[in-house]
């Protein structure tokens, strides 16, 4: 499952990585995105503002019974599942900063995770559901960090200057895959995939490529990451990657209808519209041309 669009007006899709069939799950003039696959496989937790305010929803695994899980009218983002499949974790800036909340899928019981005067955000349960992994900004700048559900600590994983977020664990608990990045010299982001053991305390870098590598999430067997690629002067494009040999390859699909969805080309005038894209990008923001977003790997 993963998001597609652009302006604030994305929708979710399925993919079959075999027969490589899309099918669309949202619809509409609103923001659907992050979604991320229940244990059993069953349902997908969304962000969706379609009342206005990123909530939290529900909806079956064709797109079905598409229901409203939070209604706090306030910003709300990256729901996370627990193992068990019955509460999910989330950012919230309920009391006017973010910190990580977990509620049970029916919108009851309410809890309030971490309270930091810095941003508390993307966070994820471990395979066991005893701890919750996160980044934040509590050191000064973009780091992971573990928080322990019964001694309610939180402990530093990561120390870097730059910005270090969206971690996520491996299906065995035993690896962190994460985002790690600064701004390139002409301004630009890099962004690349970094792991870490957490056994041996030993990080080391997965991707090595000129612009974005992020949205990243581990195949159910943990041999593969599926992640979003953006070469420079180019769209983020779903792509698989070998946790062994670092090999990886784009996701290739028709997406004839993720583009009819995008309407991707600026409307331009005169010769302006036959430019390259690559310089039509210096002049818009990379949201103009739209990209794919979150992907999630069921189990």
């Amino acid at each position: 499952v993963f998001s597609s669009g652009k302006h604030g007006d994305y929708d979710i899709w399925t993919i079959n990585l075999e027969d490589k069939k899309v099918s669309q799950l949202t619809d509409g003039n609103c923001k659907n995105d992050c979604p991320r696959w229940s244990p059993d496989g069953t349902e997908i937790a969304y962000i969706s503002n379609q009342t206005g305010t990123p909530e939290i929803w529900l909806m079956e695994a064709s797109g079905a019974n598409q229901r409203q899980v939070t209604r706090s009218k306030q910003w709300q983002n990256t729901p996370s599942w627990s193992p068990d499949g019955e509460r999910l974790v989330f950012t919230a800036n309920y009391e006017g900063n973010f910190d990580i909340y977990s509620i049970r899928k029916d919108g009851t019981d309410l809890q309030r995770v971490t309270e930091h005067a810095e941003a508390d955000y993307s966070p994820e349960y471990s395979p066991d559901g005893k701890k919750i992994v996160y980044a934040s900004k509590r050191s000064g700048s973009e780091n992971i960090w573990l928080y322990d559900l019964e001694s309610k600590e939180s402990t530093q994983l990561t120390d870097y200057e730059g910005r270090e977020y969206c971690p996520t664990f491996s299906p065995d608990g035993k690896v962190l895959i994460y985002i790690s990045g600064d701004l390139n010299p002409d301004g630009s982001e890099n962004l690349e995939i970094f792991a870490l053991e957490l056994a041996e305390n030993k990080t080391f870098q997965i991707t090595k490529n000129p612009g974005v590598d992020r949205f990243v999430r581990w195949s159910p067997d943990g041999k593969h990451l599926i992640y979003c690629a953006q070469k420079r002067s180019s769209a983020e494009r779903l792509t698989v990657l070998e946790y062994s040999s670092g090999r990886y390859e784009e996701v290739r699909f028709d997406r004839t209808r993720l583009d009819i969805e995008l309407d991707s080309q600026p409307k331009g005038y005169g010769l302006f519209q036959f430019l390259p894209e690559s310089f039509r990008r210096k002049l818009y923001p990379d949201e103009y041309f739209g990209s794919e977003r979150y992907p999630d790997w069921k189990s």
